[in-house]
This record gives structure tokens, C-alpha cells and sequence, in this order.
């Protein structure tokens, strides 16, 4: 009976055991992941390759190099003793080269960095220790004669091995027993040089007729030339050394305890352009060693001291930085791609910067110019650019791709904390590719680089000319509920307080009509599954406090009469509130470090996350295909063709979940796969941020930048977003009245000058309400206090800009400081003045802080 009993203890325990394990599993099983290989780049078959052979160059326009490529308008020379590049302008006569000319003669630069000047590629590595390393293929594998160059369709592939690939210590057997060593070694030298090598190799203890070589005296520089010099001189062979690894058990590293890698590159023209590109999955790392970041032609076309000109940098709506601007004391430029990752465990922010939203960079040097597109790999990129004077004596940009992540762990030990460096152990396996266009005359400056960019983006039809309009789009954010504190018997729980319901949204609309504001774009934000911070987006459900589906309908049909539209808006990426639907555990992104991406708003007193203002995940990027298609099939039923989504054409994140690694780039394409789903959807689509995979889908965007972020080492602030999307894609910067600068002339001046449309955030009730909230950033929301002040606003820049709307911006010219020029296609030119004195620019007088519309079409 006793015995029954236990079995029945035991197979109960085994029961609840189970349950516990499936209720577990239940509670933290999330949703379907997709397979994210597939989102990688396709495979591309390598180029095929051949013996390199040169074209015949009657008239060799690069010294000491030799032709190997040729277009109607370019010439791709190569040098075989060095593996530099130059690309020969035909129509100027402009060479740019891959490195510097005159690099040896450089009296700023260190050996060390002349060695870096004279470099294609630098590999930046971490050891098994995370001890952080660089090498370049100058010092380690062109000075080492060790690459291959073979001949492509129309270019070079040239393979490095770059790194010390000798065997080392490891060309004498660790283990050898005394016959062998005897026969092969000690009885082929003179007694001297025998008594040398002898007194390096002891008697193992355990067995004496084995010699054990003794590493501390060996690896010692000047002992182990001498000893490699000996068994050299014996006539040891490899295949002796073999012989001996084998017969004690052992394997040469050959040279693997020293970092090494083999990277391809390769070089095509491709009419009047050039792309480098670089298989990655083709590079290989010696053991013990992880490559962190690839850095691609630092030098590419670098100017001189003596120079003119300036570099063009993507920092927010765009920046220039003059060459040898001596500002040698501000730190050099270096922006990610995209904006930052958030999926770090940092709780501080760096710095307060724009995201670069465009994929580029370039350089006015003289009568010519170049720009670089980052064509594959740029969202695991970044842009980097510094002047002359700092380390060397030339000013350059190029592009550098963290092919894993990176993060850090703190370790407490008592009192102590120690930091570690951890990459992750998957690397990017996709290619890394940029384009390289030339300029030169009239076109080889910004307002030309502008263009270029346009064109290809038009021509990969990413870009899509607006049709005519009535007038300037007004965009317009309300704010529907939030989150507030509330109470019942004292006992504190969240609830929703409505700040502008379904019906006081169309009265702010109908007001603003009777103002003389037609083309209202509304984006109503805050409007289900709980209101701002929405539950994630899988059963849409309208918060009833705000009104009814038919009102919301009803809503979307009044704005569409008037000219306008309404996007109720959605946020995939960030989950701002927990739900049953979403399991952290399954669904989140993973830090390098393994932990959960909870992260929490930044608060800019402290510059630091602050849990107070709330927290989010970031969902991982492998779960947002089953989250959108989810939001599909249920907000279809709402009738409406229009969406505004909050992140997924603003925020670029990573996964680094062990089993399943999402890198930036690879996250890129499954975001843009996303987007294309939507917009089949629902046509009309608005977006934030405007990164360039999604400028495609987007019909209207908001926020995009409309400054720079002001860093010291650049020089001026430029339209250059502008003046790529302008006549393609209608758009509007920050809220004015979030904005920090809330000087409503500079406000429309700027209007003026980005060509954008005025953009503002209200609530119908006052934003008193939301003080000691999560929310006090809408701090000035409150539409009575802005209604005149807008309609005025729009007013001004919708006369001047209504028929510019599908105009592209031809040029922008700064006159000088704080007066700028915008012409457009049609012969119409833009003049703003900043200023608090009156200028006259061409002939025409503008006053203070005024602006003058004329030219062909005024």
C-alpha cells in the first residue's frame, strides 16, 4: 500500500510538473517569427573572375598605373605594385584617387598613419579577451605581397590576406623526440649553433625521451630568428615539422594565434559611376579573432591643404563642411546610418544629433565633385569625415560597416565594477556596396549632388512626380487620449483621459476651414487600444471615450470633402504597453548582452532614460510581419484608406537574440516588405523621420529634418533632403508649437526655404491637463491658443509655395549667412532673409526677416 502511495505521489508530482511547465511554456510562447534568411540579400554570384589584363593607353593619363577599365565617360586605372585605384573623368580630365598622391611626403602624418593613408580597407577586431585591434591592408598585405588581383566584367576583384600569416614559433616543433631531433636537426649543424638549439628544448618529466620546446626563451624576437635560422639551415622541412605534430598529438595553428583575414574587393565601372563592393560572406577571420568594423576607402578622392571646396555630410537635412576649415579642435564627424540603434543597453544618451536619413556623402574639390552612395549595407553603416590638420593633411569621407553588434556588460564584483566589450558571435553575411558618381563644371556642387541622388532614386522608382494640387498641404496632429493616474477608494489605478474625441476633432477642422485653411492632412494619434501608448497593434479597437467607428468614418469623409485626409496612426516597433498579446520573453528584441530591449523615454534634464515617463520594448523585427498582417485583417474593417505610422519610416533595430540574429541592414528589408504591405492595403499612407527605404510608400511625410544637429566641425546647414524629395513627395518638419524654436517668423521663413508645409500638434482640451503626466512634453497643445497664428502662417507659405508643390528644387544658393536663394525648375526663386537688416541679392530687396517670391513663373 505504502509503495501504491508514492507511485501515486510521484506520478502527481510529475502531473503538476507538466501543467507548471505547459502553463509556462503558454504564458511566454509569443508570436510566429518569420525565417529571417530570407530577408538577407540574395545571393549574388561573384563576379566572374580572370587573369587582369590592361587595355592599351596611348596617352596614360595616371603615372605609374595602368588602365583596366574603361566607360564613355570614365577610366579605371590600377596600380599592381600598391593596389591603388584612380578614376579618370574623361570629360574634365579629373583623376580621383583611391589613395593620396603625394601620402609619403605628408609632414603631419605619424608612420603609422601614413601607413593608413596608403590603405584600400582598415578591419577593426576584437581578440577572445575583447581587447580591441586594427589593421589595414597597406602595412599587412600589400607591404607583405600578399593579395591576388584578378580581371572582372569591366573592373579588378583584388583578394587581401592582411595580417601575419607566417608560422611564427610554431615553424619549430612544440614536441620532437631526441632520435628525430638528433637525425633531422642537430647532426646538420655545427656544434655551436646545435648547443643553441639544444639548450631550448627541454626532456618531458613524464617522458624523457621526448624534448619539449620552451616558449619563454624562444618567442623572445632576436631568440626566435636565430633558432628559425638553425632549422632553416638544417634543412627542416614542413613536412618534418608535420611528421613530429603527429607522432606527439599535435596540430600547427599555422599562424592562427596572430589575427588574420581575407577580404575581397571588388572595383566596376558602370557608365559615369563607379561601385566598390565588398562580398562579406566571403571574408574570413583566423580563430580568436571577430572583426568589429570595416572601414572602405577612407582616402577615396581626398583633398589637400591647398583645396577649395567643401564636404557634404547627411546630418539631418544636411550639413557642409569647408575643407581646411581648422577646426581641428571639434571632434570629427561620424553619424550611423538611420539614426541610432536603440537595442543597446545604455541608459544614457550620447549626444542630442539628427538622424541621417539619406545614405550619403560627397566632396566639392575645385571644379569637380563626387558623391558616394551607400547602396547595400547602409543600414549597418555609418558616415565618418574629418579635415586636414588633425592627423594628417588631408581633408576625407567614407563610410565604415559594423558587420556584428556590439554592447556592453558590467560586471559588479563587491565595490567594483568591470566593463566588457561583447560582439556578437553571427556576423552580417550580406554585401557591402557604394556607388561613387562624378560631377564636374556647374553640376559639381551640392545643388548637382542633389540631383544626382534624385535621378536615382527616380530611376530605381522610388521617387514618383506629385500631380498638380490646390493648395499646401496643412499637417495637423491631434492628440486623442492618454494615460492618468486615477483612483477609486484611494486605490491608484491607469485610466484613459481624453484629450480631443472623434467630434471636437472635426470642429478643429471646420474652424480651421473658416480660417482659410484648405488640404488639412489630420493624424490622429492616440485613438485605440488604450489610448497614446497603445496596446501592440493586433486587434484594433477604437477607445470608446473618443466617439464610435461610424463617427471615426464619419471623421474621414468630412476631412476628404474639405480636400484633406485623415491617418489614424499606429506604432509597431516600440510596444508602449503590455498586453497578453505581446510575451516580452519571445517577442522583444535582445540586447548583445541577452537581456530584454526595455528601454525607457529619454528625459533631457538628464540626458538619461527615465523609468518615471513609462517604458517600452522594442519588438523584435523577426515578429513585426505577423503583427502587421494582424493590424491588417482588423483595422480593414474600419473603411478608411489611409494610415499614419509613427515608426516604421523613422527607427531602424537590431535582434541580437542568439538563436536568431537580426542585423540593421537585414531588419531594413523587413521592415521595407512591411511598408509594401501597408501601402497595398491602405493607399494613402503618412509617415515620420522619412529614412530613404521608405520614402517609396510614403504619400505624405512629417517630421523630416528641417536643421542639422549643429556639430562644431561643420560649417553650414542645407536643404539637401529637400532638395531631393521636393516635387515628389509633399512633406513637413517638427510641430511648430513643440518645436523649440517657437519664433513664428523664423517658423515660416524656414517653411520657405525647405519648401515644407506647416505642421502643428493640438488637443482640444487644454494641455494644463496633462501636466504630472507622462505627456508634459505637449506642453503647448491647447488649439485655441494657435488657431489664428497657424491659419495666418499657412497663408503666407501657402501663397508662395501652392504652385511649387511639383517643382523640383534646381539650386539653393546662400548668399550669406542667414540669406538664402531657392530656384526651382520653372525659372521661380525663393529669396529668405534671417536677418535683421535689410539685403539685396540680384537686384531684388528683401526686407528683415521677410522673404521674396519671383523670377520666370512669380
Amino acid at each position: 500500500m505504502n509503495n501504491r502511495m508514492k507511485w501515486y505521489a510521484a506520478l502527481a508530482c510529475i502531473g503538476i510538473a507538466g501543467i507548471s511547465a505547459l502553463a509556462y511554456y503558454q504564458s511566454t510562447k509569443g508570436a510566429p517569427a518569420i525565417e529571417v534568411s530570407t530577408y538577407m540579400q540574395p545571393d549574388v554570384k561573384p563576379a566572374a573572375a580572370s587573369e587582369l589584363k590592361y587595355l592599351p593607353d596611348r596617352a596614360p593619363a595616371v603615372p605609374g598605373m595602368k588602365l583596366a577599365a574603361q566607360s564613355d565617360t570614365l577610366a579605371l586605372y590600377f596600380n599592381p605594385d600598391t593596389t591603388e585605384i584612380a578614376v579618370l573623368n574623361r570629360i574634365s580630365g579629373k583623376v580621383w584617387r583611391s589613395n593620396p598622391e603625394d601620402l609619403g611626403s605628408d609632414a603631419k602624418a605619424s608612420p603609422f598613419e601614413k601607413d593608413r593613408l596608403a590603405a584600400q580597407v582598415t578591419i577593426n577586431y576584437r581578440d577572445a579577451i575583447g581587447t580591441l585591434g586594427s589593421i589595414t591592408n597597406f602595412t599587412d598585405s600589400i607591404a607583405r605581397k600578399q593579395f591576388k588581383a584578378e580581371g572582372i566584367e569591366n573592373g579588378i576583384r583584388l583578394t587581401y590576406t592582411i595580417g601575419d600569416t607566417s608560422l611564427g614559433i610554431d615553424a619549430l616543433p612544440k614536441r620532437i623526440s631526441k632520435k628525430r631531433m638528433e637525425e633531422k636537426v642537430y647532426s646538420k649543424l655545427d656544434e655551436a649553433t646545435a648547443k643553441y638549439v639544444g639548450n631550448r628544448y627541454f626532456p618531458l618529466e613524464n617522458n624523457p625521451e621526448v624534448l619539449e620546446r620552451l616558449d619563454t626563451a624562444v618567442s623572445r624576437a632576436l631568440v626566435l630568428s636565430r633558432m628559425l635560422d638553425a632549422f632553416a639551415k638544417a634543412g627542416y622541412t614542413a613536412e618534418d615539422l608535420a611528421a613530429d605534430n603527429q607522432e606527439n598529438g599535435l596540430a600547427s595553428e599555422g599562424g592562427a594565434s596572430r589575427p588574420n583575414f581575407t577580404v575581397p574587393i571588388e572595383y566596376q565601372l558602370a557608365g559615369d559611376e563607379l561601385t566598390v563592393r565588398v562580398p562579406v560572406q566571403e571574408i574570413q577571420e583566423s580563430k580568436g579573432y571577430q572583426i568589429r568594423t570595416v572601414e572602405l576607402l577612407d582616402f577615396f578622392g581626398a583633398a589637400g591643404t591647398d583645396a577649395k571646396g567643401y564636404m557634404l555630410v547627411p546630418d539631418g537635412s544636411g550639413s557642409l563642411i569647408q575643407l581646411n576649415n581648422g577646426k581641428i579642435g571639434e571632434e570629427v564627424y561620424a553619424q550611423r546610418v538611420y539614426g541610432e540603434d536603440e537595442n543597446n543597453n545604455s541608459r544614457r544618451r550620447g549626444q542630442l544629433s539628427e538622424a541621417a536619413r539619406l545614405p550619403v556623402f560627397g566632396m566639392k574639390s575645385g571644379d569637380d565633385a563626387w558623391l558616394a552612395t551607400i547602396e547595400k549595407g547602409e543600414g549597418i553603416a555609418s558616415i565618418n569625415a574629418d579635415i586636414s590638420g588633425r592627423k594628417n593633411s588631408y581633408n576625407y569621407a567614407y563610410a565604415s560597416f559594423a558587420i556584428r553588434g556590439e554592447d556592453e556588460l558590467e560586471i559588479y564584483k563587491g565595490n567594483k565594477v568591470d566593463e566588457i566589450q561583447l560582439l556578437t558571435e553571427d556576423s552580417f553575411k550580406g554585401d557591402l556596396q557604394v556607388r561613387y558618381s562624378f560631377l564636374s563644371g556647374n553640376e559639381a556642387n551640392y545643388s548637382g549632388m542633389a540631383k544626382r541622388y534624385r535621378e536615382k532614386l527616380v530611376q530605381d522608382k522610388v521617387l514618383k512626380p506629385i500631380g498638380s494640387q490646390t493648395g499646401l498641404p496643412f499637417y495637423l496632429d491631434v492628440l486623442g487620449a492618454v494615460d492618468k493616474q486615477k483612483s477609486i477608494l484611494g486605490i491608484p489605478y491607469k485610466g484613459l483621459m481624453p484629450m480631443t474625441t472623434i467630434d471636437q476633432a472635426g470642429q478643429m477642422a471646420e474652424q480651421l476651414k473658416a480660417a482659410g485653411v484648405s488640404n488639412i492632412q489630420m493624424r490622429y494619434v492616440g485613438w485605440f487600444n488604450e489610448g497614446f501608448d497603445h496596446k501592440i497593434a493586433k486587434n484594433v479597437k477604437l477607445d470608446s471615450e473618443l466617439g464610435s467607428k461610424t463617427e471615426l468614418k464619419q471623421l474621414s469623409e468630412k476631412l476628404e470633402a474639405m480636400g484633406g485626409r485623415l491617418y489614424p496612426d499606429v506604432a509597431f516597433q516600440h510596444v508602449l504597453r503590455e498586453n497578453r498579446n505581446f510575451k516580452p520573453a519571445s517577442d522583444a528584441a535582445r540586447f548583445v548582452t541577452r537581456e530584454q530591449a526595455m528601454l525607457a523615454p529619454i528625459n533631457r534634464a538628464f540626458n538619461a532614460m527615465d523609468l518615471s515617463l513609462g517604458s517600452f520594448y522594442l519588438l523584435s523585427p523577426a515578429k513585426l510581419p505577423y503583427f502587421v498582417d494582424q493590424f491588417i485583417d482588423s483595422y480593414d474593417g474600419y473603411g478608411i484608406d489611409a494610415v499614419s505610422l509613427r515608426d516604421m519610416g523613422d527607427l531602424l533595430q537590431a535582434d541580437y537574440r542568439v538563436s536568431r540574429v537580426v542585423f540593421r541592414d537585414v531588419a531594413k528589408n523587413i521592415v521595407t516588405e512591411q511598408l509594401g504591405k501597408l501601402d497595398k492595403s491602405f493607399p494613402n499612407m503618412l509617415l515620420t523621420g522619412g529614412n530613404a527605404y521608405a520614402l517609396k510608400y510614403a504619400d505624405a511625410l512629417i517630421d523630416v529634418p528641417m536643421a542639422s544637429s549643429g556639430f562644431g566641425i561643420t560649417d553650414q546647414e542645407i536643404p539637401f533632403y529637400e532638395m531631393v524629395i521636393h516635387g515628389y513627395k509633399n512633406y513637413a518638419g517638427s510641430a511648430v508649437n513643440l518645436d523649440d524654436n517657437q519664433d513664428l517668423a523664423y517658423q515660416m521663413l524656414r517653411s520657405l526655404e525647405y519648401g515644407a508645409a506647416p505642421h502643428f500638434f493640438w488637443s482640444y482640451e487644454s494641455s494644463s491637463k496633462l501636466k504630472l503626466t507622462a505627456y508634459e512634453s505637449f506642453f503647448s497643445t491647447h488649439y485655441t491658443d494657435w488657431l489664428q497664428a497657424a491659419s495666418s502662417l499657412y497663408g503666407k507659405v501657402n501663397k508662395a509655395l501652392a504652385g511649387l508643390q511639383n517643382r523640383t528644387i534646381a539650386e539653393h544658393i546662400q548668399h550669406q549667412p542667414g540669406v538664402a536663394q531657392v530656384r526651382y525648375d520653372n525659372g521661380t526663386s525663393v529669396y529668405v532673409n534671417y536677418t535683421d537688416k535689410p539685403v539685396t541679392v540680384n537686384g531684388i530687396h528683401i526686407a528683415a526677416k521677410n522673404f521674396y517670391v519671383g523670377g520666370d513663373n512669380s
